[in-house]
């Protein structure tokens, strides 16, 4: 029987395998005069063109001459060896640059540095849980196995594409591709890839979220205490329930604390009665809440002069329970698990928002357990106090008050008598100077809108 050929041995244009098609044919290996040892032009039965190759880095670097010309080629050679000396240089080529890594292997590197980060108090768990959701959801399905190598300017904005094209908001498509722009960090720090790409560019303006003037409060704390131990059902839209939920007493005595002590939804969920103090100032008591730090802020919050009356309520409530000692919860004390208390107390408030139709606000903007906050801000801004003095009380920035919570006010007439104040005294004043100058009282000017 004869013995069969080897592949290498045969005609490479006709009969060659898959297996083999950028196998470098070994009659046309050549060297390079002027190159490393290890830099070859070859040719292989996948392309007409000649490959350089070369050991460089402690990796082996392959490209296309572009030139079907051995003497060209050579030229092309020490082009492209020059290119890649120069990224020596820049440290660009210190990324891994074999096997094919996807955004599924660098994504379950950056889970495993995140839960080191949620340890440390780094990062909010409920985030860390929101970003692989939304890996899952958006990133993934879109990227499939998509080498990290190939994910460039043009394919984020392919990304872009998709998320408009599912209508989802500005704002939401920007955070959906700094989740991507995380995990392409993650992948040049993993070596990966040598430089993450530009992040596309959208335009988000501002979206603050709903808040209660005083006659919507005044429907919702009403509907809150009328439905206690009501059962409200949450229908999908074939009218099919997925959801029940009975309204607990807790739930008016969370919106009054709330918007009397400016806390966020995160931070009802921590607060204990060992946080709440009864200051005192003027004669009027207050209560101060001296919280571990949210989003890196530290400081002590004191509540409006409402707010200890607040207070005296929820403990109040939870005596009867037995559920009021130092270390005890504010809120759904009897629940171990915070991230499901939380829940329970924010679908309660959907459900009361529904019974109220007061999922919107008149400008459309949703409302969530979050406009509690928004509300006892912009009740301060109303009241006139400082944009500074309130920021450094509700654990914020004065740029965060300006941009999202001062939206709501439209008028200068709403944000306390100061503005008001300062012409009555310029008012005093000139009228002085009227009389001093003229020995009279000038008339008051008739009304502009008189017919």
């Amino acid at each position: 029987m004869a013995k069969r050929t080897k592949p290498a041995s045969m005609d490479h244009e006709t009969v060659i395998s898959d297996k083999f098609r950028t196998t470098p044919i070994p009659e046309s290996i050549t060297k390079i005069t002027g190159l490393p040892t290890s830099a070859i032009l070859y040719k292989c039965a996948a392309s007409s063109y000649w490959q350089f190759r070369v050991f460089l880095e402690g990796a082996q670097r392959k490209r296309s001459t572009k030139q079907v010309e051995l003497l060209k080629a050579k030229d092309a050679a020490k082009v492209i060896y020059a290119e890649m000396l120069l990224s020596v240089h820049a440290g660009e080529t210190k990324a891994k640059p074999s096997s094919a890594k996807t955004l599924q292997v660098i994504a379950n590197s950056l889970w495993a540095k995140n839960e080191t980060r949620m340890l440390n108090a780094e990062l909010n768990k409920s985030k860390v849980s929101n970003d692989k959701s939304v890996y899952e959801r958006h990133i993934k399905p879109f990227f499939a196995n998509t080498d990290v190598k190939k994910i460039d300017t043009d394919m984020l904005d392919e990304f872009k594409s998709h998320l408009a094209k599912q209508k989802l908001k500005p704002a939401t498509q920007l955070s959906y591709i700094n989740i991507v722009m995380a995990l392409l960090k993650q992948a040049q720090i993993k070596k990966y890839i040598t430089h993450v790409p530009l992040k596309p560019k959208v335009r988000v303006d501002d979206e603050a979220r709903g808040y209660f003037d005083d006659a919507d409060y005044e429907k919702l704390i009403t509907t809150a205490k009328s439905v206690v131990g009501q059962q409200y059902e949450f229908k999908s839209k074939e009218g099919n329930v997925y959801r029940r939920i009975t309204i607990t007493g807790e739930l008016p005595l969370l919106i009054e604390f709330m918007v009397n002590t400016y806390v966020r939804p995160t931070d009802i969920a921590m607060l204990r009665h060992k946080h709440v103090h009864e200051v005192e100032q003027q004669g009027i008591k207050f209560i101060e809440l001296r919280h571990p730090a949210t989003k890196r802020h530290n400081n002590h919050m004191m509540g409006s002069e409402q707010s200890f009356t607040s207070y005296f309520f929820v403990k109040s409530y939870q005596k009867k329970h037995s559920k009021a000692e130092e270390q005890d919860f504010l809120f759904a004390p009897d629940m171990e698990n915070r991230d499901t208390a939380l829940d329970m107390l924010a679908t309660q408030f959907t459900a009361v928002l529904e019974m109220a139709q007061l999922r919107q606000d008149d400008q459309g903007k949703s409302r969530t357990m979050y406009s509690l906050r928004h509300t006892a801000i912009v009740r301060s801004i109303h009241k006139g106090l400082a944009i500074e003095l309130i920021a450094a009380n509700s654990r914020t920035s004065s740029e965060m008050i300006r941009r999202f919570y001062g939206s709501h006010v439209k008028s200068v007439r709403h944000m306390g008598t100061a503005f008001v104040d300062k012409e009555l005294v310029a008012r005093e004043q000139r009228i002085e100077q009227l009389k001093a100058k003229f020995d009279m009282t000038p008339p008051p000017p008739e009304s502009l809108f008189d017919d």
